[in-house]
């Protein structure tokens, strides 16, 4: 009688699914492996790896991932006007991929025990790194500095990241460049202002490459406080 009566349960379960128990609103129709239970889409897609510690296998997870880079992806794209910068934009970015999967990771990182960490202070470090490459460029080694710690602690991180990338050139990483790293610092800038245009906070850039890392996001979470309870 009891197998009978689980077994009810569980084809009601599928037939009526009760309410997400993230947002308590919106049914929950994604089963949830991180949960054990099951979610709504929407949760799902914005609460992924920054608040749910999603495994590396689910399948919503590497969907979504793929989807949203893309969508995102042309979206900047378009919103390019200038032929040239778009031209230069795509061709940067299909060129280092692997130099700003690392960049991204750094952020990760640094981030990890960082709750005030916001796309605007991650957009000043970037455009500081551009500043003092633009200077090495012209055959001046210059650091250019941030009145604000934070950001300055934050662009010699991915500083040293970068010149760790220049210095191990083989068959993952391309050469980099003086004026390919400004490029691709250009490519990073583009891509924060794009997020920062959003009023979501899921859609921060900061949110947005926490899920498109979801196992450096891990790791950075056991050590610092990215994924709250």
């Amino acid at each position: 009688m009891g197998l009978y009566f689980d077994a009810g349960m569980e084809e009601n379960r599928h037939r009526f699914p009760m309410k997400c128990i993230l947002c308590n609103q919106r049914k929950g129709k994604r089963f949830c492996p991180a949960k054990n239970t099951s979610i709504c889409a929407q949760c799902c897609g914005e609460k992924r790896v920054t608040e749910i510690q999603c495994p590396s296998d689910c399948a919503y997870l590497s969907s979504g991932q793929a989807y949203q880079s893309v969508k995102k992806y042309s979206a900047q794209l378009r919103q390019e006007e200038d032929l040239v910068k778009r031209r230069k934009l795509y061709e940067t970015s299909q060129a280092f991929g692997p130099v700003f999967g690392k960049f991204e990771q750094s952020i990760i990182t640094y981030s990890a025990s960082l709750q005030t960490l916001t796309d605007e202070h991650i957009l000043e470090a970037v455009t500081l790194l551009k500043e003092t490459y633009r200077t090495e460029q012209k055959g001046v080694i210059y650091e250019h500095t941030s009145s604000n710690p934070l950001v300055q602690s934050l662009a010699r991180d991915l500083k040293e990241a970068l010149e760790a990338m220049r210095a191990d050139q083989g068959d993952e990483l391309p050469a980099l460049r003086t004026t390919d790293v400004l490029d691709c610092l250009a490519v990073v800038e583009t891509d924060v202002s794009y997020h920062m245009g959003s009023s979501s906070e899921s859609k921060s850039y900061l949110s947005f490459i926490r899920r498109n890392h979801p196992e450096v996001s891990s790791k950075a979470s056991s050590k610092g406080t990215l994924i709250q309870p």
